[in-house]
């Protein structure tokens, strides 16, 4: 299974939130987060699992 990542800006559009409300989530926990370089990454299924409740 190939794992794919989004970009914060990413998540904002998905989530319909502003990117700077993804930034505080990542940064308060809520929303597991990597940092790759000098950007932020999602994992996809990470990110699923939270909204499903799993």
């Amino acid at each position: 299974m190939k794992d794919e990542y989004l970009t914060p800006d990413e998540v904002a559009r998905k989530l319909k939130v502003n990117k700077m409300t993804v930034y505080r989530m990542i940064k308060k926990g809520q929303i597991p987060a990597f940092k790759f370089g000098n950007s932020w990454r999602v994992d996809i299924a990470k990110l699923k699992k939270l909204f499903e409740g799993k």
